[in-house]
């Protein structure tokens, strides 16, 4: 009786697949998930929407007004500390809007020797800000252009 199980081998003995199909039901359903995060990922959709460039207009106006309050906008731009006001700028601005800074003179000459950025606004709607100020200190007069946008 032992010799005819032997010569029998595995062959006759009943096989159990359900692991198999369980690790491969769990390779398709991760691979399908994968897949879908893959293929969708983030859509933006760009909207020129005239709220959206009254919203941004006000925000850049709001900012420039904050930060001018104290005099401290006029104190940064009289000292040419360009870092510290594209600082302040990333400080106030919320999350997911770019801007760019350029700072006249009373000729209308650019002041700021290097760029007060901190993204590219290239293909965007950008809404631009003129705000006249007036460093208390000197007394002198300078035009501040924010140009603000959306990331997307």
């Amino acid at each position: 009786m032992n010799v005819k199980l032997l010569l029998e081998g595995p062959e006759t003995m009943p096989l159990n697949d359900s692991g198999q199909i369980r690790v491969l039901e769990a390779f398709f359903a991760s691979a399908i998930i994968f897949g879908s995060l893959i293929l969708t990922g983030p859509i933006y959709v760009a909207s020129k929407n005239t709220s959206d460039n009254r919203t941004l207009y006000s925000l850049g106006l709001n900012v420039l007004t904050e930060l001018d309050r104290e005099g401290e906008l006029g104190q940064l731009i009289a000292q040419n500390n360009w870092t510290e006001v594209s600082s302040c700028l990333s400080l106030l601005l919320p999350f997911g809007v770019s801007y760019n800074v350029t700072i006249y003179n009373e000729n209308l000459e650019v002041v700021n020797s290097s760029p007060i950025s901190d993204g590219s606004l290239e293909g965007k709607n950008v809404v631009s800000v003129q705000y006249l100020l007036v460093e208390r200190t000197h007394l002198n007069f300078y035009v501040v252009r924010l140009q603000l946008a959306y990331i997307k």
